[in-house]
């Protein structure tokens, strides 16, 4: 039993006879309410300061995330060695080596997969466009009858296939040249897509990498084109294949020879043959024999012989591409941009100045942590206060 200062044990007066036990209900109430309110508050504020170093730690880390202030034109370079290190990594690893967890949701930067399939639209455009004549042999006799001279007969000049493999090379030229046209197109927008992400936290750099980076893939461009051309203008002029399936495919094809003469002497308007599907014939039925046999002859050297074209046309295009590609990431774009960069943009100076956007999300960041920070002090000096009075 705990006696209160003044207040008697003894009822006085017409005092109730439980006057001190009711005294020492209500001190007691009051006291447990005041311990209360003081555990509610020192809690209350607790959570304040979780809240404030919660967002404290949130304004650090997107400090700490931007660009560091470049004081130096050594401290210049090394972050724009720095940049150029990493555009080169991350174009090997996307264009040469294949690797696509960089961009993992874009299927546009998935640049080996991309590739391989203009690659393979661009061989069923050359395929789709092997056979175009409506009217079956009328091409070949048309060679023939130009390429006439005084000569034996029964015998087919070397020049003549070489005219017909002219013009049939002519009629697929403008594929490969559209084809370099798509695909340098694509390497451009996916350079300029790592390089503004490789140039994020340095905008200001950005202008003059991009000029070098276009810079690089229109001379890439140029090349690539040349060899394009080159490669036209040699299956032009020289019918060559090693392989040893030409005359097996030739020979293949020539035995439906006899059907196709068959079909003649019958009057048949159309027979199918081996590569062409259902063909129109009656136009040959009043064709001299010579004539037709040997447009027969030349029709199934070149579909033999046209097959080894197209596939070594598809095939030197690719491994020209990856060819050139490995030259313009590994070699090419580091020397064009450091010469753009140091000799002509002038960026080097550029990096020292804070672009504006990047210099006011610093000082809003600054104030931000120094405000938190002061709250921060002033909160746990009340809960010191609280655990004192307490």
């Amino acid at each position: 039993m705990v006696d209160l200062p003044g207040i008697t044990r003894v009822p006085v007066g017409d005092q109730p006879k439980d006057i001190y036990e009711q005294v020492s209900g209500m001190f007691l109430g009051f006291g447990i309410s005041c311990i209360w309110q003081l555990a509610h508050s020192y809690y209350y504020h607790k959570d304040i300061v979780k809240k404030i170093n919660e967002k404290l730690h949130a304004s650090i880390s997107d400090l700490n995330k931007l660009p560091i202030t470049l004081t130096s034109v050594p401290d210049a370079m090394v972050a724009l060695m720095q940049i150029i290190g990493s555009l080169k990594e991350t174009l090997q690893r996307i264009l040469i080596r294949g690797e696509s967890d960089q961009y993992d949701d874009d299927k546009q930067m998935h640049c080996n997969a991309r590739l391989v399939e203009m690659l393979d639209e661009f061989s069923k455009e050359l395929k789709k466009n092997a056979n175009t004549s409506l009217d079956f042999l009328v091409e070949e006799m048309n060679v023939l009858e130009d390429a006439n001279g005084i000569r034996l007969p029964h015998f087919l000049p070397h020049s003549v296939f070489l005219c017909l493999l002219h013009r049939k090379v002519n009629t697929i030229s403008n594929m490969p040249v559209s084809f370099v046209d798509k695909v340098c197109a694509y390497l451009e927008i996916v350079c300029a897509r790592v390089l503004a992400d490789c140039c994020g936290n340095y905008p200001q750099l950005f202008p003059s990498m991009r000029k070098a980076t276009l810079c690089v893939m229109t001379k890439m461009k140029l090349k690539f084109l040349e060899r394009v051309m080159e490669l036209i203008e040699m299956e032009k002029i020289t019918d060559y294949t090693c392989d040893p399936d030409y005359m097996g495919y030739y020979n293949m094809l020539m035995g439906s020879r006899d059907q196709f003469v068959n079909a003649l002497k019958k009057g048949s308007g159309s027979m199918t043959i081996e590569g062409y599907g259902t063909v129109n014939i009656s136009h040959l039925i009043s064709t001299p024999v010579n004539t037709r046999d040997q447009a027969f002859d030349l029709k199934m050297r070149m579909t033999a012989y046209w097959k080894h074209v197209l596939r070594r046309m598809v095939d030197s295009v690719a491994l020209k591409l990856r060819f050139l590609m490995q030259k313009v990431v590994n070699d090419e774009i580091e020397v064009e941009i450091m010469n753009e960069v140091m000799v002509h943009g002038g960026g080097i100076e550029k990096m020292l100045n804070e672009p504006p956007l990047v210099a006011k999300k610093r000082e809003r960041l600054q104030r931000s942590i120094g405000l938190l920070q002061e709250s921060k002090e002033v909160i746990e000096q009340v809960i010191d206060g609280i655990v004192v009075t307490d």
